[in-house]
């Protein structure tokens, strides 16, 4: 072996100056000062966590300890004094090394989002030009912030697509960056009856490449639910760490069971499970964002109905349109718009700082009414109703029987796969709120009976199994 020149403190070398041993903790040490790993409990386990430059990634136990054999060989190769066994004992130190008695990542800091050329600070709107691995932040973004850049082309570009309600999105967006669910406690549904607008297209090209690929997730809210024969046992485990839940569908199906969605998007600490492991307690900060062509079916509380916003989208259809495209490109240049995302990204945050500072999301009127106009809809009866409400027959008078009416119920909740405690009592002063008038009748579309029996007048309803 060669003398060594320059003997790095780690290794231990004779009279002669040539390698003879190596202190393995000072190598970790050294290891861990140019490429930080922290191994910290979680739940009955540990998590490990690698410091890119901008934040801390979540990373396996195997691919830290692959990383740490990996780091340990370029150290020793430089002094030529590599060995299999030298490059594992080190590595095993690295990781024991990187062990935390606690974990400082499980409250995150909600006043700083860190991108690739450094920290921006909410309070003060300083952009710093480093990022600190002490904030601990899980959550970054890999393209640079530019407070002071253009945004003309994504504004142009996104008023198109939302009109008015294109100041709610950029909040909504903003508070994204944010990893808490306390400030708004929010669930937000694009809308876009019309089909084709392309606003699938710009969530695309401009807000998933803003929030970043590695700090979303995209489960569909049956997973979440657990509605429609899909298990939400696991639907949660995904949104540890995560700034959004985006996913642009919704089914036209009916959500009898969204209580996940409130648990969601309250802020507190939630009980949440993977496959094989034990179920832990963690606070969940994805926002949820859905879109959908349709008005979705949700069997709402008045909760839930608190947190929901509607955002219609008021572009014209583009698909298979070239002349709605043409005149599109003359408006805004989307290469342009995606080179401004860098500015666009402090743009939504400090719009949403500005929501925080007046204590609520900009709603405006087409937002609220038709969201207001959903949330009456959105209950089982209603859903039911909408359905399942049929003419009566040509001349026929009188109306269904009420006990015939709730068994036809039951019979479509079980048709759609649904569950509801709702007894027949709830189902009739339901009916009675809706305007339907009850009375007594020999008179039935499903065949006149002798007696006069308690029906709702004017009312048919399809049969959904046999009775």
């Amino acid at each position: 072996m060669a003398k060594i020149e320059k003997q790095p403190k780690w290794l231990i070398v004779d009279g002669d100056g040539k390698p003879k041993n190596i202190n393995h903790l000072l190598l970790a040490e050294t290891i861990l000062k140019k490429h930080p790993i922290k191994v910290v409990p979680f739940g009955n386990d540990f998590n490990y966590y690698s410091y890119n430059g901008v934040n801390w990634e979540d990373t396996k136990k195997e691919r830290a300890l692959l990383n740490a054999k990996r780091y340990a060989m370029d150290y020793l190769k430089e002094v030529d004094f590599y060995s299999v066994k030298r490059m594992e004992d080190t590595a095993k130190t690295v990781i024991i090394k990187a062990q935390l008695q606690y974990n400082p990542f499980i409250k995150q800091k909600t006043d700083r989002v860190a991108f690739k050329n450094g920290t921006y600070l909410l309070k003060s709107g300083e952009m710093l030009g480093v990022n600190v691995p002490t904030d601990y932040l899980v959550n970054g973004h890999d393209y640079e912030a530019r407070p002071e850049g253009t945004t003309t082309n994504i504004n142009v570009w996104g008023k198109y697509i939302f009109g008015p309600s294109w100041e709610y999105v950029k909040e909504i967006v903003g508070y994204a960056f944010i990893p808490e669910q306390h400030t708004f406690n929010t669930l937000t549904i694009i809308l876009d009856e019309i089909g084709g607008t392309g606003k699938s297209y710009f969530i695309s090209r401009i807000i998933l490449p803003l929030i970043g690929k590695a700090n979303l997730v995209a489960k569909d809210i049956d997973t979440l639910t657990g509605s429609n024969g899909k298990s939400s046992r696991f639907g949660t485990v995904d949104f540890i760490g995560k700034l959004a839940n985006i996913h642009l569908d919704i089914p036209d199906t009916v959500i009898s069971t969204p209580d996940a969605l409130k648990t969601i998007t309250g802020g507190d600490v939630v009980e949440v499970e993977g496959k094989g492991t034990n179920a832990i307690s963690v606070e969940l900060y994805a926002k949820l964002i859905f879109a959908t062509n349709s008005r979705p079916k949700i069997a709402m509380s008045s909760a839930l109905a608190q947190r929901i916003h509607l955002v219609p989208v008021v572009a014209p259809k583009v698909r298979d349109n070239p002349q709605e495209a043409e005149k599109r490109s003359k408006k805004w240049s989307e290469s342009k718009a995606v080179k401004e995302i860098g500015s666009f990204a402090i743009e939504c945050i400090e719009a949403f700082k500005q929501a925080r500072d007046i204590g609520h999301l900009t709603v405006n009127d087409e937002i609220k009414e038709l969201t207001e106009a959903w949330a009456i809809e959105q209950d089982l009866v209603t859903l039911f109703l909408s359905e399942a409400k049929t003419p009566l027959p040509e001349g026929a008078d009188g109306g269904i029987k009420k006990g015939t009416a709730y068994a036809r119920f039951r019979d479509w909740l079980v048709d759609n796969k649904q569950q509801s405690k709702i007894k027949e009592r709830q189902f009739n002063k339901k009916l009675e709120l809706l305007g339907y008038i009850g009375a007594k009748t020999r008179n039935h579309p499903e065949g006149d009976t002798e007696n006069p029996q308690a029906s709702w007048l004017g009312l048919d309803l399809k049969k959904y199994t046999k009775e």
